[in-house]
């Protein structure tokens, strides 16, 4: 009987454990444009709210060789790119890739990207105390 309960204290405990550490952030909405066969660029869009701020500093995915984190800014009338490293989520506000704005570009995969299909992409955050951890999720190809 000792030996039953000492098991679910720890299997309680290592539950308990678990859902603290849990990351309060959600990803929404998680899209990647669809390609033609041939075709080696794509791009992906989603919403991030979190409820504490944290820092995303990259993309990654089994399927797709490159993921590049793109600012879109004005530069003398003329809308430019710029690559960026990291990506600031403030507590509380919703943080948007999208058309126009900050987005992802997908670069050097195989095969076209059917509408349809699903990729698994790992976002890497960091929050304030600089602790890493990861958030997988699939974005449907549209």
């Amino acid at each position: 009987m000792k030996f039953l309960k000492f098991t679910l204290f720890i299997i309680t405990l290592l539950i308990s454990t678990d859902i603290l550490a849990a990351r309060d952030i959600r990803i929404e909405n998680a899209w990647i444009g669809s390609t033609d066969e041939g075709d080696d660029m794509s791009v992906a869009y989603m919403s991030l709210l979190s409820h504490e701020d944290l820092i995303l500093t990259s993309v990654t995915s089994s399927r797709i060789k490159t993921i590049e984190m793109h600012n879109t800014i004005i530069e003398k009338g003329i809308m430019k790119m710029r690559m960026t490293n990291e990506i600031k989520i403030e507590h509380g506000k919703t943080f948007e890739f999208k058309s126009g704005g900050s987005h992802l570009m997908l670069m050097d995969f195989k095969g076209p990207l059917k509408a349809g299909q699903k990729v698994k992409l790992i976002l890497h955050f960091k929050d304030k105390t600089n602790h890493s951890f990861d958030k997988s999720i699939d974005a449907l190809i549209k």
